[in-house]
């Protein structure tokens, strides 16, 4: 089992239902992507990566990213491309994030970078100078998911330095650790998304075939309503 396998599971066991719910409340925003809608997404990255930049198994991408939606994409279109995820850009060949974090990021060995809009409905926005528009640059590739199959073996490294196989197991005990029920839903709140939150926020309701929802700039007063309307498993 692999990241990438735990995606697929989950989209084949449930391609319409939500599997990533985002919130901001500081802006108001809310999207709702079911697996299908997610999968199209991980298949223009993954293309992106593979036929645009030409890179191959073993190659890694940097990501830094605040909650959002739009770090689903990239990290399991970054997985099914082959790469390693790594959380410092000196050993990586593209890196996705966005403009504010990839600015206080030394990025002079990084060959391509990609500003992730922040802005509603994934719109585009101009890219700080050097870097290219995530949105912009991923529309146009295809989104063509039944195309798409892992190239990297589960003993390649996946997430700074751990294979998918651990990555996996850090993902199981994740989940043991929220109490996560068959299908649970898990409402994630924190402010940190850094590559441990990636693994409870995202990974570990997959080994149960659950969803998210991300709530970003996370207003307490609303969260009780938001947990009953989405009927969430479990807050974190």
């Amino acid at each position: 089992m692999t990241p990438e396998t735990l995606f697929s599971r989950r989209v084949a066991a449930d391609p319409t239902s939500p599997m990533l719910t985002f919130y901001d409340d500081a802006s108001g925003e809310r999207a709702e992507l079911s697996g299908k809608s997610l999968a199209n997404w991980v298949a223009k990255t993954h293309f992106l990566l593979t036929d645009e930049l030409g890179l191959i198994p073993g190659d890694r991408v940097f990501v830094t990213m605040p909650v959002h939606w739009l770090t689903a994409p990239v990290l399991f279109g970054s997985w099914f491309a082959g790469l390693e995820v790594i959380s410092e850009p000196g050993h990586a060949a593209v890196a996705f994030g966005d403009a504010e974090s990839l600015a206080q990021s030394d990025l002079s060995a990084v060959d391509d970078v990609y500003a992730v809009s922040l802005l509603s409905m994934a719109r585009s926005a101009e890219a700080p100078r050097g870097m290219s528009d995530y949105a912009a640059s991923v529309r146009p590739q295809p989104d063509a998911w039944a195309a798409v199959q892992s190239r990297a073996d589960a003993e390649q490294p996946a997430l700074n330095g751990r294979s998918r196989l651990q990555v996996v197991a850090d993902a199981r005990e994740a989940a043991a650790e929220l109490a996560l029920s068959d299908a649970a839903r898990l409402m994630w709140t924190q402010p940190d998304f850094d590559a441990t939150a990636w693994v409870h926020a995202l990974l570990a309701p997959l080994i149960v075939g659950g969803s998210s929802v991300l709530v970003r700039h996370a207003d307490l007063a609303k969260l009780d309503d938001r947990a009953a309307a989405e009927q969430v498993s479990v807050t974190r």
